[in-house]
């Protein structure tokens, strides 16, 4: 039997999981679940083949959860989530190493955690990206392995397939998956060989296979889902001033630092082209999700600056062997970087530590209230506590009460969870999104409804009134109940 220690890059690399996983259950007990959050929950009591959003397992991963601990406390609910980035770090750690070597394989597994988008939403809320992004590693870790060096495929292409299909599974920016490896196998001709094989279309089926709920779903609801998601990139002529503002998103939030480089790693492993096999396939991999959603921006919708962000992920071993490269020159080159880390890492937590303070507090808007004119996006992240007691006190949600209706697809998320899974939440909007199927509005036909909406800005009594009355018998106003941080 023969002994051998853990390298120190694979126990830095262990440790660092431990630690960012320890942060983000802290911060999960801080924040209260965001819109995006409380949607997901919500839905989720609804056992469904698929959503009307996105694909269904994160949907199954929470509401499973919930079911398994008869909990929907947020850290439970967050809990499998921040396991599943805990994954993604390590695989981008192996991903990374195995290309690159094991200190370049560390420093992507760090920078990735020191990117917002990817370690604060992605790395443990409850939303499709964490899982996601974990399939997409996976996948680039089964082609690298099948690629560059597993003489008997099968098992890797077949692992390929599933992590694929676990990503179609998850959100639609897997498609690209199947498109980048598409690519790096028709341009680089030693790779060509690989489109008369069985193997890659055995990959395929795998993941149709895995993906058949969504289609089932689709093909139930006359494909409204795909419908909803193809249509939102809308073309109303060219915008330059749109698409600026979608890059400025993009590297908000992958903070500037990290965002740069990586574009610029991106333009460099493309102009280089398919003589550089292992940048090419990172390259090809990544391309689809930040070309499409950063010059769809062009026709006038600047989009979500996440929308990119699949596409972004698989560059980080780029640029962890960018910098592992710059260190080995020199003993000043070794110092410079490891401040600069320092100081990426301090200011990451800083601003972590900011934004967790103001949800809590609000003490940015009352220090800064000219830069929240349009509204605070702190709120978002609260969870509405007050809601189920005051309403419960006042004698309003009694066994035999009214049912109770929001006014748009946010506020009903938000109210949903707050008052928890035993009372169904009716969304009555021209935009209803999922709700239009796990709560659909005809069982309130007969039926007393408390109308529930957020007052402030331009909601007016008269307005509620001019717009809901048609739908009911008669609408009396009731009074407010205060949501407080």
């Amino acid at each position: 039997m023969q002994t051998e220690r853990l390298s120190i890059a694979t126990r830095q690399a262990l440790m660092l999981m431990l630690l960012t996983a320890v942060a983000r259950v802290v911060l999960a007990g801080v924040l209260g679940l965001g819109v995006d959050e409380s949607y997901e929950v919500v839905l989720s009591r609804v056992p469904s083949l698929s959503y009307f959003d996105h694909p269904p397992l994160s949907f199954w991963i929470a509401g499973g959860t919930a079911r398994l601990t008869g909990s929907e406390a947020r850290v439970l609910l967050r809990l499998p989530f921040i396991l599943i980035f805990a994954g993604t770090t390590f695989l981008m750690f192996r991903l990374t190493a195995r290309l690159y070597g094991e200190r370049a394989g560390f420093l992507a597994a760090l920078l990735l955690n020191l990117s917002p988008v990817f370690s604060i939403s992605a790395g443990g809320w409850i939303l499709p990206d964490g899982p996601l992004e974990l399939a997409i590693v996976a996948t680039a870790f089964c082609l690298t392995r099948i690629l560059f060096v597993e003489p008997r495929p099968w098992r890797w292409w077949l692992l390929a397939g599933a992590a694929t299909g676990l990503g179609l599974l998850s959100k639609y920016h897997a498609v690209f998956l199947p498109l980048g490896t598409l690519l790096f196998l028709l341009t680089r001709r030693e790779a060509r060989g690989w489109l008369g094989r069985p193997e890659p279309y055995a990959a395929a089926a795998v993941a149709l296979l895995i993906t058949t709920p969504v289609l089932l779903w689709n093909a139930q609801h006359n494909f409204a889902s795909l419908r909803f998601q193809t249509g939102r990139a809308t073309f109303h002529g060219l915008h330059p001033a749109a698409l600026a503002q979608n890059l400025a998103g993009q590297l908000g939030y992958l903070l500037p630092w990290i965002g740069v480089p990586l574009l610029w790693l991106l333009v460099n492993g493309l102009r280089r082209g398919p003589r550089d096999a292992k940048s090419w396939l990172l390259s090809c991999l990544a391309l689809g999700p930040i070309a499409v959603f950063t010059f769809v921006s062009l026709g006038g919708n600047p989009g979500l600056p996440h929308w990119p962000a699949p596409g972004y992920l698989l560059l980080f071993p780029l640029l962890g062997d960018a910098i592992a490269r710059f260190e080995r020159r020199g003993r000043y080159q070794h110092m410079l970087t490891r401040r600069l880390l320092v100081g990426a890492a301090g200011v990451f937590v800083l601003l972590v530590m900011i934004a967790a303070t103001d949800v809590a507090t609000g003490w940015v808007t009352r220090a800064a209230p000219s830069v929240f004119r349009r509204g605070d996006p702190s709120l978002e992240a609260m969870d509405w506590r007050d809601l189920d007691p005051e309403l419960t006190r006042r004698g309003l949600l009694g066994r035999n009460g009214p049912v109770v209706v929001a006014t748009s697809w946010i506020d009903a998320a938000k109210i949903g969870y707050a008052l928890g899974p035993s009372r169904p939440v009716f969304c009555l909007s021209d935009d209803p999104r999922g709700f239009r199927y796990a709560f659909p509005p005809n069982a309130l036909v007969g039926r007393d409804a408390l109308l529930l909406l957020r007052l402030g800005g331009q909601s007016r009594l008269v307005d509620v009134v001019a717009r809901y009355g048609q739908y009911f018998r008669s609408l009396e106003p009731a009074d407010t109940i205060p949501i407080r941080r």
